[in-house]
């Protein structure tokens, strides 16, 4: 998915299209049709939240804590992808990785709101292990459904102001 940081956020068919997009990689995965193992297990960000406590981190602390646990995502899947796969593994883990690549993107592009002077900072995610390529994909899919798309409607209403939802 190629979008612009504002159009990601101002829009929400963008953020529903990247839900969409994390599901269909699982759906790919399935219809390639062997094991989803891994030879070696690989390290996964855990992407649980609790609502209250997270709406009370600034914006560029939620940013730091998705963008963290996308580059985790993104090691684990770039471990799979040089592991040998077939035609229809590899190709479906160079579009994943493309499209992490994207998110981070998009997020460290954003025009944040200016933060206050005592700024906590991000925790880096709690991790676990996993060698199932449906699980990653799945954590993927959990990130961008939990906290990647609270972060955008809660940074929405700032960062669109003047424009046209």
């Amino acid at each position: 998915m190629q979008t612009s940081p504002i159009n990601f956020v101002c829009k929400p068919r963008a953020m529903e299209e990247q839900i969409e997009m994390t599901k269909g990689f699982q759906d790919a995965l399935n219809q390639c049709g062997i094991p989803s193992l891994l030879p070696q297990k690989v390290t996964l960000p855990n992407v649980g939240f609790q609502m209250m406590q997270w709406e009370q981190k600034s914006s560029e602390v939620q940013r730091n804590e998705i963008i963290s646990a996308l580059t985790m995502l993104l090691e684990a899947v770039q471990a799979a992808r040089s592991a040998p796969q077939s035609h229809c593994v590899h190709a479906l883990l160079e579009r994943v990785v493309q499209n992490i690549k994207n998110m981070v993107l998009i997020l460290h592009s954003l025009p944040l709101p200016a933060a206050g002077a005592s700024e906590e900072k991000a925790q880096l995610p709690k991790s676990s292990l996993t060698s199932s390529l449906h699980c990653v994909l799945r954590r993927y899919t959990s990130l961008t459904r939990g906290k990647l798309q609270s972060f955008t409607k809660e940074t929405a209403p700032e960062i669109c102001k003047g424009r046209r939802r």
